[in-house]
């Protein structure tokens, strides 16, 4: 079943204020979503001001892998709902933002050719939202040259080390990492590991340095999809970690299902420990294996957990997502809405602070000089800066599934940097530049 057609949870109204009228003598008056009442603590879209913005409209696009077994469109849809609802709002000093989204198929040539598109053709003054198994890669160089920073949400390794990206998630690499220190941390001795044979170098080598230098075996499983036999790459990981050892998925809503399901069905889920990257933490994949895996997973949470006491800005994206004019697409509250919601937000932040004229130069200039970027999404500030690479998302949680529900079952820590040489230099730099407190 596609994730994209599961049912979402509804807020209660008084939690995502809907209609922007006074209704009846001596009546309180409601707000739009994503419109600031005066003097409210709450997050809002863009300026707030609850009017339409009608002036000339802001280019800016984005790009998003599409696959047999991943979808990663869902971040750039999430990232035009929020531009929508900004919109809505006052737009950018009166002007609506214009946001296309464009689809690859991990097809170099067509990655080349949307990003050129985007810059020469469509005059985007900046790109956010994308996602991909390879874009970075292709695409890095070029985005450079042209003076482009990409907000965007990051999985392999030219996201992370290279000037053109400022990613609102740490991408597999570190949140796989994550997954191993805390399984480690629960006393697993072996730990057999599986990611997209197309990321896996990337994604799965942090583990396979850190997990010897603590005295734990590791065995990395590059995995081809669409799977089409889970049963027998459950088996060999199995095989693996044996029995009280840990096994780590990195794998979407998409993919994951088929392999959780097949361990059930070989009755395993209580004799190892399960570790995840983030893309597993919702409600809809705790739904689908509660109770089995309930108390067995280790899943690594790049963002907040996905609930609206959380704070105003994860309320306002579950508000946006109950929205029918902004979510028509019936997104559910995920990781990937997380990362959408994120990337808009910034990139609004960044076209905010200008003043001028707005342009490629200045918007991604403006870009560049965020730091101290505060959400409750986030265990520390984002920021992007002057630097060679950019890896602001560096500390997260752990979660758990717990009847039906995603529990936070370890609070905000660092992902080490004890073998990770990237991961001790942007801690240099987050100190030397003071970009995140």
């Amino acid at each position: 079943m596609s994730f994209r057609r599961v049912l979402m949870a509804l807020l209660p109204v008084a939690a995502i204020v809907a209609v922007a009228v006074t209704t009846g003598a001596g009546a309180r008056p409601t707000y739009k979503v994503g419109q600031a009442a005066p003097g409210a603590a709450v997050s809002k879209c863009g300026m707030g001001t609850g009017k339409k913005a009608t002036g000339a409209p802001i280019k800016i696009d984005g790009l998003d892998m599409l696959i047999p077994g991943v979808d990663f469109t869902t971040i750039g849809k999430v990232a035009a709902a929020y531009f929508a609802c900004v919109n809505d709002n006052g737009g950018i000093n009166g002007r609506p933002i214009k946001y296309k989204l464009y689809e690859e198929a991990l097809n170099p040539a067509q990655e080349a050719a949307l990003a050129r598109k985007m810059v020469q053709s469509d005059h985007a003054i900046g790109i956010v939202g994308n996602t991909s198994f390879a874009e970075c890669g292709t695409n890095w160089k070029y985005y450079h040259q042209q003076g482009y920073v990409v907000i965007g949400a990051g999985v392999q390794a030219e996201c992370f080390s290279t000037p053109s990206f400022a990613e609102s998630n740490m991408g597999p690499r570190y949140s796989n990492l994550g997954a191993a220190q805390a399984l480690i941390g629960a006393g697993v001795k072996k730990i057999a590991i599986a990611s997209p044979d197309t990321i896996s170098a990337y994604a799965d080598s942090a583990v396979a340095t850190y997990g010897p230098s603590k005295g734990v075996q590791v065995k990395v499983f590059p995995t081809h999809l669409p799977v089409t036999d889970a049963n027998t790459i459950v088996q060999q990981l199995y095989q693996f970690a044996g029995s009280g050892g840990g096994i780590i998925l990195d794998f979407t809503p998409d993919t994951a299902p088929a392999l959780m399901k097949a361990a059930e069905q070989q009755g395993i889920v209580n004799d190892v420990k399960w570790g995840s990257s983030t893309p597993i933490a919702n409600t809809f994949m705790a739904g689908q294996f509660s109770p089995a895996f309930d108390g067995h997973l280790w899943i690594n949470q790049e963002f907040s957990n996905i609930d609206p006491s959380v704070g105003p800005d994860t309320r306002l994206m579950f508000a946006i997502l109950n929205s029918k004019t902004y979510n028509p697409n019936k997104i559910a509250p995920q990781a990937f809405a997380q990362m959408g919601f994120m990337d808009a937000m910034f990139a609004t932040k960044a076209l905010l602070s200008i003043t001028g004229a707005i342009t490629a130069k200045s918007y991604n200039a403006a870009v560049v000089a965020l730091k101290d970027v505060k959400t409750d999404m986030l265990c520390k500030p984002w920021y992007v800066g002057n630097l060679a690479y950019h890896i602001a998302n560096n500390t997260d949680i752990t979660v758990d599934y717990k009847n039906g529900a995603v529990v936070v079952k370890q609070p905000c820590f660092e992902i080490t940097g004890a073998t990770d040489a990237p991961i001790r230099q942007t801690r240099v730099w987050e100190k030397k530049y003071h970009l995140n407190g």
